[in-house]
């Protein structure tokens, strides 16, 4: 790693600079995936936008590129890179809102429970994820599938505007009005284009609700997939679901879940759902009249510094095979690890696959193995397990994964990920703000 001298960012950026031989470098390189283990030329934390542009013009005049963590929550920990300059934004977590409007602003640095909780002080909320310790930017510039996508859609069908920090270090704004072409990349295409300093959503009205999780035993896989797949097919915009087969390396517990979020009178909601009474009883029921935040802590937290591989695809249909094979995947008692199966229905579905980056439009469903584990040794099988069960879903798949799971891409570009249409449209942004592909730790759209 080459050294470059830091006296004079240090006059110019009020925000802590930490290198690596400071005290603090090695606790602020950590990040979620206890795999990654880079090591950065600087790490910088921008107090605001005038300290993430000294930052991004440091960058480029010492010729290094720049990795932006947000969150931290990559699982392919893209915040962090060898030899970079890391733009830390988690100093900058400050939330505004608007309840007359309907809006509210962000820092990029921000969390989901920093912008959940003062939204709904309002009765408020814009579709988010599903933990609370997810950071805002990543989940929107690649997605956001949560469980509000039926009602209101993906969280980036909801951002209405951006400031971003281009690697010239200019301050432009995105929205429809302004720079389409970069909000349109925004939205679906990571961070391949800049430092997204602030996002502003559109807010949404959302009451008591009945919601919860419904756990059956491992053997009852089939049937209960089964009826998730007919009653998605034909839920209404306020009722998601979302399915699991889970063994973990961590904990003694094995099953098939269901999450349930049905945004209405409770009473209407079991009815809703009762197909998923009507087959195998759960085993555990906590199914509830519940509050919107009590509903984005029902399937806990994910600690940080676990062994991590994901890797999943989407998929056009969930037939009776490819329900079979996702029991049998655990039949093995030392296979371990979650296949998560998250519809994509609603409101979601009917955004034009054009209007934005985001390139699982046209699928009815992702699926995801999430593997974590402790052990170093075991990295190897359970990588291939992961991605065992990803490669066995080609027959079905739509293009390839999600990217803000996917540890890799599916085949040898992204335009496996994206298409070739969009892969194309969005190189071409990519060359207007990035031509030397200085953003470079993302699911990266090079230039070239």
């Amino acid at each position: 790693m080459k050294t470059v001298p830091l006296t004079d960012l240090r006059q110019r950026h009020r925000g802590p600079v930490i290198a690596a031989d400071d005290a603090g470098y090695d606790p602020a390189r950590i990040t979620f995936n206890g795999m990654i283990d880079r090591r950065p030329e600087v790490i910088l934390r921008p107090l605001d936008v005038d300290d993430v542009v000294s930052a991004v013009l440091f960058a480029r005049d010492a010729d290094l590129p720049i990795a932006v963590r947000g969150g931290g929550h990559s699982v392919a920990g893209h915040c962090i890179g060898d030899g970079a300059a890391v733009v830390d934004l988690r100093l900058m977590r400050n939330v505004l809102v608007d309840p007359e409007a309907r809006t509210a602003t962000c820092g990029g640095g921000s969390l989901w429970e920093d912008l959940d909780p003062a939204c709904l002080r309002h009765g408020l909320a814009t579709p988010g994820g599903t933990f609370g310790d997810t950071g805002v930017a990543g989940l929107t510039l690649g997605g956001g599938i949560g469980h509000l996508i039926g009602l209101h859609g993906l969280t980036l069908d909801n951002l209405i505007g951006s400031t971003v920090v281009t690697a010239d270090g200019d301050v432009v704004h995105a929205s429809d009005a302004d720079n389409g072409d970069l909000f349109w990349a925004l939205r679906g295409g990571g961070g391949n284009f800049g430092v997204v300093t602030d996002f502003t959503f559109r807010l949404h009205p959302v009451g008591q609700l009945l919601g919860g999780l419904l756990f059956y035993q491992l053997t009852d896989t089939a049937p209960v997939l089964a009826a998730w797949r007919e009653l998605t097919a034909g839920a209404p915009d306020n009722l998601t679901c979302v399915a699991g087969v889970t063994r973990s390396a961590l904990a003694d517990e094995e099953g098939v879940f269901v999450s349930v979020a049905y945004f209405g009178e409770p009473d209407e909601g079991y009815e809703a759902i009762q197909s998923l009474m009507d087959g195998p009883a759960p085993v555990a029921d906590s199914l509830r009249p519940m509050y919107y935040a009590e509903l984005q802590e029902i399937f806990g937290r994910m600690p940080f510094g676990l062994r991590n591989y994901w890797s999943g695809r989407f998929l056009r249909e969930l037939p009776d095979e490819l329900i079979e094979r996702t029991g049998v995947r655990f039949e093995p008692e030392d296979v371990h690890g979650t296949i998560l199966l998250e519809p994509l229905h609603g409101a979601a579905a009917r955004v034009s696959p054009q209007a934005t980056a985001f390139a699982g439009r046209e699928a009815a469903y992702n699926a995801t193995y999430i593997n974590s584990w402790v052990d170093p040794s075991d990295d190897e099988r359970n990588i291939e397990i992961a991605r065992s069960y990803s490669s066995e879903l080609a027959p079905w798949a739509i293009g390839g994964g999600y990217i803000n799971y996917a540890m890799e891409s599916i085949g040898d570009g992204l335009d496996t990920e994206y298409g070739a249409e969009r892969f194309a449209r969005l190189r071409e942004v990519k060359r207007r703000y990035d031509p030397d592909n200085r953003f470079r730790f993302n699911h990266n759209i090079s230039p070239d």
